[in-house]
């Protein structure tokens, strides 16, 4: 019973932090578009880097 309720607490604080992230977000969005376009660039980067770093990794095993 305590396990489940740790894990239904911990869901909670993971959703709570969700949403002020998505809120800030967007009002990140809404008042500098220019840092958020350049900011997707570089996740964007970022993300290419990781998936090819994870399929060499593949192709060597």
């Amino acid at each position: 019973m305590r396990k489940s309720q740790d894990m239904m607490k911990g869901a909670a604080l993971g959703m709570a932090a969700g949403a002020a992230l998505g809120a800030a977000g967007s009002y990140m969005a809404v008042q500098h578009p220019k840092e958020i376009k350049k900011a997707m660039k570089k996740a964007e980067k970022t993300a290419e880097k990781a998936i090819v770093e994870m399929d060499k990794l593949l192709r060597s095993h």
